[in-house]
């Protein structure tokens, strides 16, 4: 039979307002899939646009929450971030579940449904990088007195850094750039943070932010280089141990890898 198959934005609102459609048009279960972001199209197959709505999606969210829990619906929240095309459908099925009585309060206690399974895995897999980007990233002083840091993560991980950072550098005017995606954090001193979309002019100037830092900056980088390198035994070096623990990905924009090959 055909697939309807549900395109939206790829972020967690546009997921869960089709998670919304899908219940509201009464669209048969077994049949409807999630596409977010570019989908490929394949025959035998309708597709119907749906279109972000933020207070729809309020709505899935606090349902999630209130029948199933805040940790099932953190885990969610995970998974939407990941970057796999499986995670809008993988979110529906999990949801399908939860109000069905499958599932209660976490994942794990599904794990022999397919896919709750990938739910799981792409939950999992999107925690490890937050907490790998909580390690590796590095802020920098530009001249005009904000921090910034640049960030390539494999997943759309910047909604779940910010928090941590702005508890930690609370009167501190902040900003976290994910170059692949060309999103970013904004944190005002003493304010709550936002995400942004950044427009072509903003890209550019973006880019040219590690070239503006201000002379202290560039001092004390230059000093955490020669410390990171000097306290190094060179007898024990393991270059396949440090990259199991810190990969090459990370490097590019971390201060003591400047300059390194």
């Amino acid at each position: 039979m055909e697939e309807i198959i549900l395109t939206c934005e790829d972020c967690a609102e546009g997921i869960l307002t089709s998670v919304y459609r899908a219940y509201e048009w009464k669209l048969p279960r077994d049949r409807v899939r999630i596409q977010a972001g570019e989908a490929d199209l394949c025959l035998f197959a309708s597709y119907r646009n749906v279109k972000t709505e933020a207070a729809l999606a309020k709505k899935v969210a606090d349902t999630v929450k209130r029948r199933m829990g805040e940790e099932l619906l953190e885990e969610i929240g995970y998974a939407m971030a990941a970057r796999d095309g499986r995670k809008g459908t993988a979110v529906l099925r999990v949801i399908e579940a939860g109000l069905e009585g499958r599932i209660r309060r976490s994942l794990a206690e599904g794990l022999g449904d397919g896919w709750i399974r990938i739910a799981f895995e792409l939950s999992r897999r999107v925690r490890n990088e937050v907490h790998r980007g909580m390690q590796f990233l590095r802020f920098r002083e530009a001249e005009d007195g904000y921090l910034f840091a640049l960030t390539e993560p494999k997943e759309d991980v910047t909604a779940f850094l910010m928090p941590h950072f702005s508890d930690r550098l609370p009167r501190e005017n902040f900003i976290i750039v994910d170059t692949l995606r060309k999103t970013a954090g904004v944190h005002p001193a003493g304010k709550p943070w936002f995400l942004v979309r950044l427009e072509e002019g903003e890209r550019e100037r973006i880019s040219g932010m590690t070239g503006r830092t201000t002379q202290e900056e560039k001092e004390i980088a230059e000093l955490f280089c020669r410390f990171f390198h000097t306290i190094g035994i060179r007898e024990r070096k393991n270059l396949r141990l440090q990259q199991q623990f810190l990969p090459l990905r990370f490097r590019g924009t971390m201060t003591e890898f400047d300059g390194q090959g």
